[in-house]
């Protein structure tokens, strides 16, 4: 079992139990927007465009002191951390993520960590 293998294991064990970290883990729904043409919508007259959905987990994460002095950071900005094994598709820059409590948030930036276990992931409230 390599390092990444045994750090989502584990990460997932604790995630699915209510007495460790359950309570911690949300899940959200992303809508990413695609490139090219989408379907044309003859009430409004536009073509709308294509999108695609996926699902996962996420746990609430904090600003370190060193992002919060180098980042470009706004009062709406949010940190999340996902395991890659628990979306159905890795978030990218300007995906819509539907969090917990309905709030709205788009990517800003992703960052895997050294192992690709888990994202970083920055969200600006909609």
């Amino acid at each position: 079992m390599t390092a990444r293998d045994e750090i989502q294991s584990e990460l997932a064990e604790a995630f699915s139990r209510d007495d460790e970290l359950g309570q911690a883990y949300f899940p959200f729904t992303a809508v990413r927007t695609l490139p090219g043409g989408g379907a044309w919508n003859p009430d409004t007259a536009t073509f709308e465009p294509a999108t695609e959905s996926y699902t996962g987990h996420y746990w609430r994460s904090k600003f370190t002191f060193a992002e919060i002095q180098s980042l470009d950071l706004d009062s709406a900005d949010l940190k999340i951390g996902i395991l890659s094994n628990a979306t159905e598709k890795v978030p990218a820059v300007d995906d819509v993520l539907t969090l917990d409590g309905g709030r709205a948030a788009r990517v800003i930036e992703i960052s895997p960590d050294p192992l690709g276990a888990t994202y970083s992931v920055r969200l600006r409230i909609n």
